[in-house]
């Protein structure tokens, strides 16, 4: 062969996790390394702040990177926590797990962010959490699963009783930064 050949390197694809669960509008994934930065922007957001934690309060980039690093890697790579995937792209586009998983019980507790807002309202939530379910009841042989969620979080609540969760009680919580109640309500569902 003569002359000289020369190619454009191919184009780096984000590297993704190996895939856990596919839905029709996302996908569940092993989170990796390269989820951090993303992770740690949803997390030091006020707006998502306001519909996520229960002291209202946005991360600093410093408390989302450990958080990512010693709670969401690790819990990933157990089994129990998974990165939200468009179905088909690779679009990072949430975070989801069961937390406080209680095995002789068979309970646990189920945590989600849609951190990607352009990605709000558009069913993402609820496919997240109906494939969270399926490696709930399915891998993890839990009975039920529990969840907490704000008053002031409309949407969530409504992707949540779609999938069949069934609000079972409320508590009051005073967040004194901001100097103000939230009513957390409280829903369930067990395994059919």
């Amino acid at each position: 062969m003569t002359g000289n050949t020369t190619s454009k390197p191919a184009p780096v694809q984000p590297a993704i996790g190996a895939m856990v669960r596919e839905g029709s509008a996302v996908d569940l994934r092993r989170h990796t390394a390269e989820d951090r930065e993303i992770f740690v922007r949803w997390y030091e957001d006020a707006e998502i702040a306001e519909m996520l934690r229960h002291d209202l309060a946005p991360l600093s980039a410093a408390q989302a990177r450990n958080y990512f690093d010693s709670i969401i890697l690790p819990a990933s790579a157990r089994g129990t926590c998974w990165a939200v995937y468009e179905h088909g792209t690779n679009r990072l586009v949430g975070s989801t797990a069961l937390v406080d998983i209680d095995a002789s019980g068979g309970t646990s507790l189920f945590r989600l962010v849609i951190g990607e807002k352009d990605a709000w309202g558009q069913g993402f939530g609820t496919d997240a959490t109906d494939l969270v379910l399926a490696e709930a009841f399915l891998n993890l042989d839990l009975a039920q699963v529990n969840l907490e969620v704000f008053q002031h979080n409309p949407r969530a609540q409504r992707a949540y009783a779609r999938v069949g969760f069934q609000e079972t009680g409320h508590h009051l919580e005073w967040v004194a930064r901001e100097k103000r109640q939230i009513d957390v309500r409280h829903m369930s569902i067990a395994r059919a």
